[in-house]
């Protein structure tokens, strides 16, 4: 079965690792995931050096089938996100 790593997670490695507070850890986080909300939303590239890039990304509006009556009908295109993780980070996977 696959584990996820959640912030709860995150912030716990952090306090064994660094001992600082757990609930400074779980702000700092929360501050660090906010930060990159708002750069996405403002159109800006987040570039984490030797983690990867996260990007804005618009998707285009296309056509598609109705599940109900198989009529066409317009998908509206959506703003979304893209994480394109970097060389380095695909390597430590990898290996």
């Amino acid at each position: 079965m696959k584990k996820n790593l959640t912030k709860k997670d995150i912030v716990k490695h952090l306090h064994e690792e660094l001992g600082f507070s757990a609930r400074s850890l779980s702000q700092v986080v929360d501050r660090v995931f906010e930060e990159i909300k708002l750069a996405l939303e403002r159109g800006e590239v987040v570039k984490i050096v030797r983690f990867g890039n996260f990007e804005p990304y618009k998707r285009p509006s296309r056509r598609g089938v109705s599940p109900k009556d198989g009529s066409p009908i317009e998908i509206k295109g959506q703003k979304t996100a893209v994480f394109r993780p970097s060389s380095t980070l695909k390597n430590f996977i990898n290996n």
